[in-house]
């Protein structure tokens, strides 16, 4: 008796193992993250292939609500309010579900964790969408949700498959959101926050005097070839070029002795064109 029950879990057990056996998915799973700005955007989704199909108008229906993807529906966390194509959208996370056409998708931010093309509801919709259809040169091959152009507040979220492109817009409002920033800070700000303040000013066309009027500030903290490279730019930029030459030579004096190359032919370059 004792040897058929362990012949019996011998047997179990080899079953069990064999059952184990890990085999690649036909559609795999896929994640984006990309920071732009202040914000930072996170894309599950799965990546089907074409596999010698025909996608759009067959394996995807025209017209006909899509999961964006296979084997569940495509999320989008956003952990900052956006604006997609000129409309608001909350911070949060949402279902991306698609109405793919012949000449331009409906792109569907939906607020239903549990949405899918069996049981989607519109009103449940917090943002809808609708973009012209590019074809593609090259075949896509699999499925691809992608982000390129990124810049300080915005970048282009992208979906590709077969031939077809669609893209959406991002927009976040940096500006806004750093200005009130420096002015809660404007109560007592740490060196760094004065150079970054100043920075900040420079770098998008703020008041420039307000920008030197920062890095001052800084710099009587303490002198460093960073904070006097930026000051130097600033008063260059004021049309100061005589002070903007003293100021780099200091900088430049500092990053000599700190063996710091990037800012010794930084300023070196600065003060020959400024002596022009």
């Amino acid at each position: 008796m004792k040897k058929i029950v362990c012949l019996s879990l011998f047997a179990l057990s080899l079953l069990s193992s064999r059952a184990q056996i890990d085999v690649p998915v036909p559609s795999p799973a896929a994640t984006v993250i990309q920071k732009f700005g202040l914000t930072e955007i996170k894309i599950d989704y799965s990546r089907p292939g074409i596999k010698g199909r025909k996608i759009f108008g067959n394996i995807v229906p025209f017209d006909s609500i899509w999961r964006t993807g296979a084997n569940s529906p495509t999320t989008f966390i956003a952990n900052d309010s956006l604006t997609i194509n000129g409309k608001g959208l909350p911070k949060g996370t949402y279902i991306i579900l698609t109405r793919p056409g012949k000449t331009s998708w409906d792109i569907i931010f939906n607020k239903n964790p549990l949405v899918s093309y069996e049981n989607y509801i519109p009103k449940d919709d917090v943002l809808k969408i609708n973009v012209p259809v590019n074809k593609t040169n090259q075949t896509v091959e699999s499925f691809t949700i992608s982000i390129s152009d990124i810049k300080s507040d915005n970048c282009n979220l992208n979906f590709e498959w077969e031939n077809t492109a669609v893209q959406l817009h991002l927009m976040n409002d940096v500006h806004t959101k750093v200005m009130n920033q420096i002015k809660q800070k404007l109560a007592g700000p740490t060196q760094s926050e004065y150079t970054a303040m100043a920075r900040f000013y420079f770098e998008n066309g703020e008041n420039i005097n307000d920008a030197l009027s920062y890095i001052n500030k800084a710099v009587e903290m303490g002198e460093g070839y960073g904070n006097l490279r930026l000051k130097s730019l600033i008063l260059a930029k004021s049309g100061d070029k005589k002070q903007a030459i003293a100021v780099a030579k200091k900088s430049l004096e500092r990053a000599i002795s700190f063996n710091n190359q990037d800012y010794i032919r930084m300023n070196k370059e600065s003060i020959a064109e400024w002596e022009k």
